[in-house]
């Protein structure tokens, strides 16, 4: 996958054979560029010793060759290291995605412990039993007819969204009572009027079905359209003089509205899932646009400001990368080889820039999207913003590990 980064590797016994105009060897930092990005060092035998990400490469490995000789409490490993390898990157994003990639690669302990911090809840609506349940990026475990939601930011929140459809659309909160209808036990929902207990016969199973089926639909598209969709139906029958619809509609939106946008703002169906990511590139004054959609996560190409100001390109460009099949049975029996850079790509995509540090990657969702004004707005400020230069940050490590 990371055959698309630029990569600098450099032999320790040959960097230290050099010397420079003054005869004095040269130090192995000495060939890398004070630039972010992710360094790997590798011993003898070939096995990875070290896989970090750096805002720093030169004083990173200098660090850890322990070159300017001084004490530390970090291990020198000069003594195991045959070569270094650097990936410089434009962005924090773009040394996260290489950290995972040779993480999947050379050290399945780091690999997961990565996945567990990107880890993200997700919303699976069950067309076989009719019923809804909690998920995540680690445990999806569900077939290809069924509806999954997401990326939500807790499990806390998918929770809340399954709990509100049930008590909108008066599912059933009890599965094991539902599958064995017509002679489950009711609940004491059926004697508050809030279920119509399909699980003890009252109800048809078709009806429940129906109403299963539209929960579905809200959940489809997203809290937003579900807002939006609620909205539409007072104001039609408002206008229809229907004020026990309209009523219904506004006692809906209001259990709607209680929900945390904050953790499921970004959640939607991600059977047609389509997002471009646009960071900075490694090439300064540039950016770089990523492809995230059910094949993975690819860098597709860079532009600079001037560049992106063709209206008409940029929309030729997002309607191309708009046009994705839906997940299919294959995918979800190799969950790991996308769920892996879907939960990566959510956790930036969530996560709130701070007040001190302007966000340096932007995720747009294409997901029932139309190629219009406000997206190419979007995208453009998107880009203006990576293009801007930032401050180098030799604080900015992340997932430094030492396999041996």
């Amino acid at each position: 996958m990371i055959e698309f980064a630029h990569a600098i590797t450099i032999s320790t016994e040959s960097a230290l054979d050099q010397t420079n105009e003054q005869d004095t060897p040269l130090r192995v930092s000495c060939f890398f560029p004070s630039a972010r990005g992710v360094v790997e060092m590798i011993a003898h035998d070939g096995q990875t010793v070290m896989l970090a990400a750096t805002g720093h490469i030169r004083s990173f490995i200098a660090q850890r060759l322990n070159e300017d000789g001084e004490p530390s409490a970090k291990a020198n490993l000069a003594p195991i290291t045959a070569k270094v390898v650097a990936y410089p990157t434009g962005s924090a994003f773009e040394s996260d995605w290489i950290v995972l990639e040779r993480a999947r690669s050379v050290d399945p302990g780091l690999y997961t412990k990565l996945n567990e911090q990107n880890r993200r809840s997700l919303l699976v609506l069950d067309r076989s039993s009719h019923t809804w349940r909690v998920a995540d990026t680690l445990n999806l475990g569900c077939e290809s007819a069924d509806l999954i939601v997401g990326p939500i930011l807790t499990a806390k929140a998918t929770r809340a969204m399954g709990e509100t459809l049930d008590d909108v659309f008066e599912l059933c909160r009890y599965p094991k009572e539902l599958a064995l209808a017509p002679c489950g036990m009711a609940c004491a929902y059926k004697e508050m009027g809030r279920c119509p207990a399909a699980c003890d016969g009252s109800e048809s199973m078709d009806a429940y079905v129906a109403r299963f089926m539209q929960a579905w639909g809200a959940a489809e598209g997203g809290i937003s359209r579900w807002k939006d969709d609620l909205k539409a139906d007072i104001k039609d029958a408002s206008a229809g003089l229907d004020f026990e619809r309209a009523q219904a509609a506004k006692d809906q939106l209001d259990r709607v509205d209680k929900l945390p946008m904050d953790t499921l703002g970004c959640a939607k169906s991600i059977r047609a899932l389509s997002l471009i990511c646009i960071t900075p590139s490694v090439r300064k004054g540039k950016a770089m646009l990523w492809r995230f959609d059910l094949n993975g996560l690819s860098p597709m190409v860079t532009l600079d400001a001037e560049a992106a100001v063709d209206r008409c390109s940029l929309k030729e460009l997002l309607a191309n990368w708009a046009t994705v099949g839906a997940y299919t049975q294959v995918d979800l029996d190799h969950k790991g080889q996308w769920l892996d850079r879907f939960a990566l790509v959510s956790r930036h995509w969530m996560t709130k820039p701070s007040r001190a540090r302007r966000r340096r990657v932007t995720v747009l969702d294409l997901r029932g999207c139309s190629i219009d004004r406000e997206l190419y707005k979007a995208l453009r400020s998107a880009i203006d913003d990576a293009c801007t230069p930032g401050d180098l940050d030799q604080e900015d490590q992340e997932h430094t590990h030492i396999v041996r």
